[in-house]
């Protein structure tokens, strides 16, 4: 019956010449017939519309209420109820091909044919301009202004503006957000904005609203934070997010603010790098040049110890030369392993902390043993995703540290213990022994600053450490009264494992 009146050139002329976006669906919500004016409205050509149904044309937080509501109209198509039920359940939005959502007004008219029922829908998108005649109510009038400005501030920021709903569902984004992710904003909304994170962020995302929604304690809602973004493509970029709480309603959505901080990113690093070169160019200059003159003084000797056939006192030179160039060789391996840090990482993987702290010690043990000191491990511990080669190297230093600077100690100790704490996991590697005064808590982690010039060691071991954690996205610090026999506590946090 239906196919037979759109044969008819009258009837069809009149619905694909008519001003209003007009569309045919059956009793499944299968769309059968489109104009013009509706493939204008939605951005589709008339071949896409045919293989859609009137979901595919709302936005998707709307379509399971709708199925429900459009179920109950094709059951009672006469009832005026129920045709107000399916129209409140559109929400008054129509979903462009583009992923933009746009007001509208809808109208239903029921088709009763001899192979079923069609629903006849009369769409006309609503703009933010009026026709003068309709003189719209000072709180009317205010209303549109301000829609019409949030769009303008949608479409115009330069950062990117996402919101999403309480399962992290993407219901806005922006065309400053599809420049920085490179998704087009059909293919983001709907999707979870787990999409949007690298890993380990993209693991621990799915839990971290629901944890939000539970306990009300969140560390990125209400507050700017930097972090790390992913784009379509698979690369990462750091960026500041601000996200902000608002109420729809019934409704809880979250509101993000993103922006690219690569250049601020690019000249911090070259601050730091300049203020380390200028440390590094003198320091280096300073403890090589005195392994070096160790060398030419003993040199002479020798020369001298050779032609006086004093047997002894060559074997003396001999073994001072060999120190001086074997401390020099440390210092230059030392240096080497720390340019290599981030440049060559290997694999993330996920392991046991334990297992970790257990083979730092064996690393360590000829040291512990010597120094008669007491591991206390928890019996317990997390467990870590990054590189672990690396991570290892921490532990191992951390621990050898405390071995070293025990001091006098009658009864040393040392504690390794971790937790988990506002998404991060924190470590701490704790002892007895002499402490370090306050003033020096900073300094210890710059190359080449040694507290204790007695103690064996290049001075670069910390600083190892402190870009080891840092590639990892972590930061280390210690806490010492500086008082001997109260110790020190170096902790290190570190994003926490994907479940």
């Amino acid at each position: 019956m239906l196919s037979r009146l759109l044969r008819v050139e009258s009837f069809k002329h009149l619905l694909e010449s008519a001003s209003n976006a007009l569309l045919i669906s059956d009793h499944k919500g299968q769309i059968v017939f489109s104009n013009a004016a509706l493939e204008k409205c939605f951005g589709y050509t008339g071949k896409e519309l045919l293989e859609l149904t009137i979901e595919d044309l709302i936005p998707k937080r709307f379509r399971q209420q709708h199925k429900i509501y459009h179920a109950d109209y094709i059951a009672s198509p006469h009832l005026h109820g129920t045709h107000q039920r399916l129209s409140d359940a559109l929400k008054q939005l129509g979903l462009h091909k583009n992923g933009t959502e746009f007001p509208l007004e809808i109208s239903l008219i029921p088709l009763e044919t001899s192979t079923g029922l069609y629903v006849l829908s009369i769409i006309q998108e609503t703009t933010l301009q009026r026709p003068a005649e309709e003189a719209p109510s000072q709180h009317e009038a205010l209303a549109w202004e301000s829609k019409a400005r949030l769009q303008a501030i949608l479409n115009t920021a330069t950062d990117g503006i996402i919101v999403i709903d309480e399962n992290g569902i993407i219901e806005t984004f922006n065309p400053g957000a599809e420049r920085l992710f490179g998704y087009k904003a059909v293919e983001a909304i709907g999707q979870n904005i787990i999409i949007l994170m690298p890993s380990p962020h993209r693991e621990q995302g799915a839990g971290y609203i629901e944890r939000y929604l539970q306990t009300g304690q969140g560390r990125f809602i209400g507050a700017s934070r930097e972090t790390t973004g992913m784009r379509k493509n698979g690369s990462t970029f750091p960026i500041d997010i601000s996200i902000s709480e608002m109420h729809l309603g019934e409704r809880r959505l979250f509101t993000g603010i993103v922006r690219d901080i690569t250049e601020r990113h690019h000249f911090k690093e070259l601050e730091e790098k300049n203020a380390e070169l200028e440390r590094f160019i003198y320091t280096v200059s300073h403890d090589l040049r005195s392994p070096l003159i160790t060398i030419q003084g003993f040199s002479g000797m020798l020369k001298q110890s050779f032609t006086q056939h004093n047997q002894e006192q060559i074997l003396e030179d001999i073994g001072r030369i060999q120190a001086a160039a074997g401390k020099m060789q440390l210092l230059l391996d030392d240096l080497l392993e720390l340019s290599r840090i981030g440049r060559l990482p290997n694999t993330p993987e996920k392991f046991s902390l334990s297992d970790l702290v257990h083979e730092a010690i064996e690393l360590v043990q000829g040291a512990i043993t010597k120094g008669g000191v007491q591991i206390k491990v928890a019996p317990t511990l997390p467990h870590l995703f990054g590189d672990r080669r690396r991570l290892l190297e921490v532990m191992q230093n951390l621990i050898e540290n405390a071995v070293k600077f025990m001091g006098d100690q009658k009864a040393p100790w040392i504690e390794i213990n971790a937790y988990e704490e506002d998404e991060k996991l924190l470590c701490y590697v704790r002892d007895n022994g002499m402490g370090i005064n306050p003033r020096y808590h900073e300094k210890i982690f710059n190359l080449f600053d040694r507290l204790h010039q007695n103690v064996e060691g290049t001075g670069i071991g910390l600083t190892i450490v402190k870009r080891i954690i840092e590639v990892h996205e972590g930061c280390i610090w210690v806490q010492s009264a500086g008082v001997i026999g109260q110790g020190s506590t170096f902790y290190f946090s570190l994003p926490r494992a994907p479940d």
